[in-house]
């Protein structure tokens, strides 16, 4: 497993964008399957940065495995107890302007990811994501 871990702040994100990209790319994942892995990486880090640490200082730790076909990525960090599979999905039938904000970051992690786990370890969160990287290369 490879392991980044930076202080939980935008301007850390190109570095956890680059350091999935060159995993995913050392560990042969399809590059199809990338862009999905850097999206996902910004929601869970931006909702991170905004709503653990509320723009107060933290650190953020990404580590990311790939074993048999499949392609983890598990987020780290020291804010309160927060089990994002536990939110309720948007109301996406109101429109726009009725809907409540919020949410639909999370509702988008949970469509695209192939397996969401969280747990809560000694006082940290711990949140992985996993992809099936032999459909991404089957789709193309």
């Amino acid at each position: 497993m490879q392991s980044l871990r930076l202080p939980a702040r935008l301007d850390s994100l190109e570095q956890f964008r680059a350091f999935v990209a060159d995993t995913a790319k050392r560990e042969q994942i399809p590059s199809e399957l990338v862009p999905k892995l850097e999206l996902v990486l910004e929601e869970l880090l931006t909702n991170l940065v905004f709503h653990a640490y509320k723009g107060n200082d933290g650190s953020a730790e990404v580590q990311c495995s790939a074993e048999g076909g499949t392609f983890c990525l598990r987020f780290v960090d020291e804010g309160p107890p927060f089990d994002p599979l536990k939110r309720p999905p948007p109301d996406l039938s109101k429109p726009l302007e009725e809907r409540q904000i919020g949410g639909l970051g999370i509702h988008l992690v949970k469509n695209m990811a192939d397996r969401l786990e969280y747990r809560r370890d000694r006082d940290r969160n711990i949140l992985t994501v996993c992809f099936d990287a032999k459909e991404a290369k089957r789709e193309t």
